[in-house]
């Protein structure tokens, strides 16, 4: 009776793993309508980590509250983040392909600049949003400290590239829809796992008596 009881109480196991998995899903859900104006990407992948984060792991606030709180406080510097990693990404884009055309037979030296830079910008982006979650800076600086992080935490880089990559791969190529709704949440959930010691290395420790919500985690 006792294992049944830890297991299907009100607050055993089983609940508590159906309570979670539904509100990774709504922030899911959440995330993709932050998406929608596709200007505000860069502000919904900050809110979705926050939140997830926040809400979720740490059970601070409901994860929509936590959310739209996250997008109002980062909607216009990350409008304008979003804008120039397009805008970044076309020159990338547009370069490579004009030194591909240019090249006869071989790859030219140009073409593995391009792909350098394609691979480096990718790495800095895993890391970027995360960290505009969580620090108050200008953005160059959180450019600058996302690019360290990618060099001095680089087996979690590889890591989060390749599952990133296959999360991608899966919610193109098999089920979209159903895909869509739930397996960014999921793996958003696994990356604070791998990133969140990464972020706190650089947090300031909080003073006495005072709590920061990000220091202490409850048990799942």
């Amino acid at each position: 009776m006792g294992v049944l009881q830890d297991l299907l109480g009100y607050d055993g196991k089983l609940i508590s793993f159906l309570n979670k998995t539904g509100e990774i899903i709504l922030l899911n859900i959440v995330f993709l309508l932050g998406c929608l104006p596709i200007i505000t990407i860069g502000p919904a992948l900050t809110s979705f980590y926050y939140a997830m984060m926040k809400s979720i792991r740490r059970e601070r606030g409901g994860p929509a509250k936590e959310f739209w709180r996250s997008m109002q406080r980062t909607l216009g510097r990350g409008t304008l983040l979003t804008i120039g990693i397009f805008l970044w990404a076309a020159v990338l884009w547009y370069g490579r392909r004009m030194a591909q055309a240019g090249a006869q037979g071989s790859v030219p030296f140009q073409v593995v600049l391009y792909d350098v830079a394609i691979v480096v910008s990718a790495c800095v982006l895993l890391y970027l949003f995360p960290v505009f979650s969580r620090f108050e800076m200008k953005i160059t600086r959180m450019i600058q400290l996302s690019f360290v992080m990618s060099i001095r935490f680089l087996p979690i880089t590889v890591v989060v590239a390749a599952g990133s990559a296959l999360v991608g791969w899966m919610v193109i190529y098999i089920l979209p829809m159903a895909c869509i709704l739930v397996i960014p949440g999921v793996w958003c959930y696994l990356v604070t796992f791998l990133m969140e010691k990464d972020l706190l290395y650089y947090m300031r420790e909080a003073k006495p008596g005072e709590e920061q919500w990000y220091d202490r985690e409850k048990k799942l």
